[in-house]
């Protein structure tokens, strides 16, 4: 795998603000050790005991130790130094990870005032790639919304029908390369010729440097939307 600096400063601002970024920071570089070793059973158990004994949030967790290791395992495999299995294999112990925590995700929803609105979350036609939209929407659920997440490869007409039907406030899509990106637009614009007002904001690595073509109004801010839980939407998805 790429060296495990590649990637820190993804997090490195957002760590800077919280009293617990060592332990986050700590936290990620021992990930990052455990994946290179294949070490799955260690690493589920180092994650989630850090959060269950409070030294990380679950937040924290997903904005500072797991979108990075995410996005730094993408580009390792973009540019050829771990292998296929090896990606599968590291997005599907952050996946694990994330399942493991959802009961906490719940135990925080119950604390905070409902937000009174809801938001349906799911990756467009022909994108695969999941899991940081499964954060987005927990951070969602952090925050009080009421939320749908339907994951990968959703049909356009689909999305619109749940829509619809759920009476959601916004719709949030993903997406992971320039490619689906591009073939986002025009999914985004027939959602917002069948939805009319409703909210469609986008995100995921695919914005991660840029998001030409795009409003400010479409790639929304989740840390000024959800209150400071997290960084942008085009950072994570």
């Amino acid at each position: 795998m790429a060296d495990a600096e590649d990637t820190r400063g993804q997090a490195g601002a957002a760590r800077e603000a919280d009293p617990r970024h060592d332990a986050a920071a700590e936290l990620y570089d021992r990930l990052v050790v455990l994946l290179s070793e294949h070490d799955r059973e260690a690493a589920v158990r180092t994650a989630v005991e850090a959060v269950t004994s409070g030294a990380v949030g679950i937040p924290e967790l997903y904005r500072a130790v797991l979108t990075p290791l995410l996005s730094r395992t993408g580009e390792a495999w973009q540019h050829g130094h771990v292998r296929v299995w090896e990606e599968h294999f590291s997005s599907a112990v952050v996946r694990t990870i994330v399942e493991i925590l959802y009961p906490g995700v719940l135990k925080v929803k119950a604390s905070v005032p409902p937000a009174g609105r809801s938001v349906l979350l799911a990756c467009p036609p022909e994108e695969n790639h999941d899991l940081g939209l499964r954060m987005v929407a927990d951070r969602f659920d952090m925050a009080g919304w009421t939320t749908y997440f339907l994951g990968a490869d959703t049909p356009t007409s689909d999305l619109i029908d749940a829509a619809q039907r759920l009476s959601v406030d916004a719709v949030v899509l993903s997406s992971s390369t320039h490619f689906h990106r591009v073939a986002l637009r025009r999914h985004v614009d027939l959602l917002k010729r069948a939805l009319g007002s409703l909210h469609v904001w986008v995100g995921g690595p695919a914005f991660r440097y840029g998001g030409d073509g795009w409003t400010e109004a479409e790639i929304v801010d989740l840390d000024e939307l959800l209150g400071g839980t997290g960084t942008h939407a085009r950072d994570e998805g």
